[in-house]
């Protein structure tokens, strides 16, 4: 299915939320309008809204008008078609820069633990990297790798680990890198401050890039 748009019918009001939609989308399975819709709420209702992209999305899906999002004229299956379109805009990039984006808004997986708590407590949650996720820290990790010679490449994998689950409230400190690798925390500190940098240096000329593509197709609004 191609979805075919106007500059003045832009979706996304830009590409960083187009990406993040788009993976956010296309993780679940292919559903009737309905069906799909109402799984989606489920899962915002159930995750924690960081950003007002987010919630704002989250309005628009209950049926409240979006001021950033615009999926009106469009049937799910088309949604699930832009979405498609934007992510092969998203592979086609240099490597490092898709590894960097794949990584960032790529999905989290996660499984309720039965650790015989009350039945009215809430159940607690263990989180994990999907595949997806895993092999772009994974390369992004081999990319820096030369850029970091005294940080072991397992010790780096973790860095960049922490530089995507924080939000997550995982906790990864520089104290147990050390205690598990060797070597003082602090160097680990302060490579986790330039690794942070030149990941969020990727981010940004990715973002740039498909900001003029998706510009040209009508995906974002010219600014």
């Amino acid at each position: 299915m191609v979805v075919e748009l106007k500059a003045s019918e832009a979706v996304f009001s830009t590409a960083g939320q187009a990406v993040h939609v788009a993976f956010l989308i296309l993780a679940q399975e292919a559903q009737q309008d309905a069906p799909l819709r109402k799984a989606l709420i489920r899962m915002m209702e159930g995750a924690n809204l960081t950003t007002g992209d987010q919630r704002n999305w989250l309005d628009q899906l209950r049926g409240s008008p979006s001021a950033t999002i615009n999926f009106g004229g469009l049937e799910m299956g088309e949604v699930r078609a832009l979405c498609a379109k934007v992510i092969r805009a998203v592979r086609v990039l240099p490597a490092p820069e898709c590894w960097a984006l794949q990584a960032k808004f790529g999905q989290v997986e996660f499984e309720d633990l039965d650790d015989g708590q009350s039945q009215c407590a809430p159940p607690r949650r263990r989180f994990a990297f999907s595949s997806e996720r895993t092999a772009a820290i994974k390369g992004l990790s081999d990319w820096l790798s030369p850029s970091f010679p005294k940080i072991p490449p397992f010790a780096l994998d973790c860095l960049l680990g922490k530089l995507y689950a924080d939000h997550l409230r995982i906790e990864i400190s520089f104290r147990s890198l050390a205690q598990s690798f060797g070597g003082n925390h602090m160097i680990y500190a302060r490579s986790f401050k330039v690794l942070k940098r030149r990941v969020h240096e990727l981010e940004d000329r990715a973002l740039q890039r498909l900001n003029r593509q998706f510009v040209d197709q009508g995906i974002v609004p010219i600014f």
